[in-house]
């Protein structure tokens, strides 16, 4: 797959193009993915997805809107594409000169004149250009004017639930990681480095890896105990993951911990990934450094429970 950053080291050809943020790639976004790659193969042409970095909301920061959390960043999304048989990604700077653009503009200007295409795949909900005008009507209004086809994918359902990045949002907020990473079709990753603590896990015979996000724009699930995997140069441990802001030791703010099975040795300056699999409990204040530790100990016997059983 060839990336690219700047439209003017684009090489126009004829293509089957699919165009969106892709925020999380999850199962309703890889259907598309897979038509978009039949499609091209089918018709050998040059399969192409287009997206935007940073996310378009960032820029715009629609009034009334929650901060958004992103479920992928960037590198991300660029792994989750490297997996499929997608030919071209391009990577569209979302300026504020860019949103200004109407979808009749963005289609001409940059979608035929720069990159090239002959079809065009979108959702169902696919909406662009200014104030996300753009729709299927003006797409099939273009499509007569400048001889291309327009395929709408249907809405991709489960069980009776239409999924979005929204949706999924919602999901990991509310500490529901299940059903979440089912919308996903994976589990919900956080990529993050390895800082210095204060070392109470190692007093507690319970070491623990204390983890900083590489993005502040990544979604962090709630304040919980999880059962999850991380992996490591390669390697995958299960684990138990604390995100909280430790209330027994009355800590002012808050920490990502994780504590890997069977692992020995140093993490400092390590990055590791999170995959969380399952909320085992909320955070909670224990009477004594006692009553914690054994909760601790339950909590890594149910998340081995859960990792044994777990996809």
């Amino acid at each position: 797959m060839k990336i690219y950053n700047d439209l003017d080291q684009i090489d126009r050809q004829n293509c089957v193009i699919t165009i969106g943020t892709f925020d999380g790639v999850h199962r309703g976004h890889q259907t598309i993915l897979k038509k978009l790659c039949d499609e091209a193969e089918k018709k050998n042409l040059c399969a192409t997805v287009v997206t935007f970095e940073p996310h378009p909301q960032f820029v715009l920061k629609p009034e009334r809107k929650p901060e958004l959390k992103l479920l992928t960043t960037l590198d991300e999304k660029i792994g989750i594409f490297q997996q499929t048989k997608i030919d071209r990604l391009i990577v569209l700077p979302f300026t504020a000169e860019l949103s200004r653009l109407s979808s009749q503009q963005f289609i001409e200007s940059i979608l035929l004149k720069k990159i090239g295409f002959s079809e065009i795949i979108v959702g169902y909900d696919h909406a662009f250009g200014r104030d996300r005008q753009g729709n299927i009507e003006i797409l099939s209004r273009l499509a007569e004017k400048y001889d291309f086809s327009v395929k709408r994918m249907p809405p991709f359902e489960d069980e009776g639930s239409i999924i979005s990045s929204t949706k999924i949002r919602k999901l990991i907020s509310d500490g529901n990681l299940e059903k979440a990473n089912r919308f996903l079709g994976r589990r919900y990753k956080l990529t993050g480095n390895v800082i210095t603590g204060e070392g109470r896990g190692r007093q507690f015979r319970i070491p623990t890896a204390n983890v900083e996000p590489q993005s502040p724009d990544k979604l962090v699930p709630p304040s919980g105990i999880y059962a999850g995997f991380v992996s490591l140069r390669d390697k995958i441990y299960k684990a138990v993951i604390y995100i909280g802001s430790k209330p027994t030791f009355s800590y002012s703010g808050t920490v990502i911990e994780a504590h890997l099975f069977n692992f020995q040795g140093e993490l400092y300056g390590e990055t590791l990934a999170l995959e969380f699999v399952k909320k085992i409990r909320d955070d909670q204040k224990f009477e004594s450094i006692e009553k914690l530790i054994e909760q601790i100990e339950k909590d890594k016997i149910n998340s081995l429970e859960i990792l044994n059983n777990s996809f």
